[in-house]
């Protein structure tokens, strides 16, 4: 019976009864409770039905001498062994139904926690680790930690996580494998894997002071991912970069993947290019927003300034933030002159009021408008 389990299985069922439950190990050593207090102290009922033919033992009194309280004591099995015991306190007559269901539950929790450590035990411990960064919407901070610990990893030294995607990944996938394990910009503070749709995902241990990594990340990622880039760059393949928030917390770890991947789904057609977390917070933001809630903001707005005012609206938005509002830039994207581009622009200021050119404030409000137009 391992502790942080068993801790895992009170903490669960205590979110569904009142009742104080206790698990004892094979040992008759209590190891999970709701009164922590109890918590490493010797149960002498436990230990007898572990070690006897007993597989229900009921107390009908405390019993202070030997550390037992009232209530239901039953057997905990896993493949046919007794492997601990489930104690709820209470009077008997009350508990045994509530017990026995607190039983069952914890064996079928017990049996999934194994199914998913059978699973995990074909990959090698960095590949356990970043399955569950993957894949586990419900881990805690334990089960990544000891993860870390059997690898000597850092837990608290800063990490950027980075995802890249490559056009025809499986091919190439032995070369990438083998450019990254050599190169000398990757240190064993890093961690990474290929996730299931054929992307290259791995966090950067940068050991340096933030303010310093602020201002040098992308450089830093240059550094790290040329020899990489240039190999694909050579095959002449299709690849974008992106690059999520800086992390210095594990528990975080799996939405920081989550961000990479949102990146990946939400920043367009664009192809040989890095796309960077911070550059892109406002339309973070604006996608975490129920689309009830921007219908009530935009809707009115989308409705009355027609069709036509939102494909130039879309058109022109799109090219100002892609080219950070650069006429001449955006012109360019367009394939269109500069001074068209002012004349649609200012077809745009005209109807809303606004110009996202001089004023920061108006400016978030248009992009907000532009996101929500293009909200899928």
């Amino acid at each position: 019976m391992d502790n942080v389990l068993a801790g895992k299985l009170i903490d669960r069922i205590s979110n569904f009864t009142d009742y104080n439950v206790n698990i004892m190990d094979e040992n008759g050593i209590l190891v999970a409770s709701r009164m922590k207090e109890r918590i490493g102290s010797f149960h002498e009922v436990a230990f007898d039905i572990i070690n006897g033919t007993e597989d229900i033992v009921m107390v009908d009194m405390d019993n202070p001498e030997n550390g037992v309280k009232a209530g239901v004591n039953m057997a905990i099995y896993t493949n046919k062994k007794k492997v601990g015991v489930i104690g709820v306190t209470g009077s008997p007559d009350t508990v045994l139904a509530v017990a026995k269901i607190i039983k069952m539950s914890v064996e079928v929790m017990m049996e999934y926690e194994m199914y998913k450590y059978e699973s995990l035990k074909k990959y090698n411990l960095r590949e356990q680790l970043m399955h569950l960064i993957f894949y586990n919407d419900n881990y805690e901070r334990e089960d990544l930690s000891k993860y870390f610990k059997a690898l000597n990893l850092d837990e608290e030294i800063l990490r950027i996580p980075i995802l890249i995607q490559m056009e025809n990944s499986s091919a190439h996938m032995k070369k990438v494998k083998e450019i990254m394990d050599g190169n000398i910009f990757l240190s064993r503070q890093d961690i990474g894997d290929i996730t299931k749709e054929g992307f290259i995902f791995f966090f950067k241990g940068i050991d340096y002071d933030i303010k310093d990594v602020m201002q040098d990340y992308k450089y830093l990622i240059g550094e790290c991912l040329s020899p990489l880039l240039q190999y694909i760059r050579s095959c002449h393949l299709v690849y974008n970069v992106y690059v999520g928030p800086i992390q210095n917390d594990i528990i975080y770890y799996r939405q920081a993947y989550l961000d990479c991947m949102w990146m990946q789904k939400n920043m367009g057609n664009s192809e040989n290019k890095s796309f960077y977390f911070y550059d892109y917070m406002i339309r973070y933001m604006e996608s975490r927003v129920p689309v009830s809630e921007f219908n009530a903001i935009f809707y009115t707005l989308k409705k009355e300034l027609g069709k036509k005012f939102e494909d130039n609206y879309i058109e022109t938005m799109e090219a100002l933030i892609e080219k950070d509002y650069n006429l001449a830039k955006a012109g360019n994207m367009l394939h269109i002159h500069k001074n068209t581009l002012v004349y649609r622009l200012d077809k745009i200021r005209e109807m809303l009021n606004m110009n996202p050119l001089v004023n920061n404030m108006e400016r978030e409000f248009m992009e907000c408008f532009y996101y929500y137009l293009i909200r899928k």
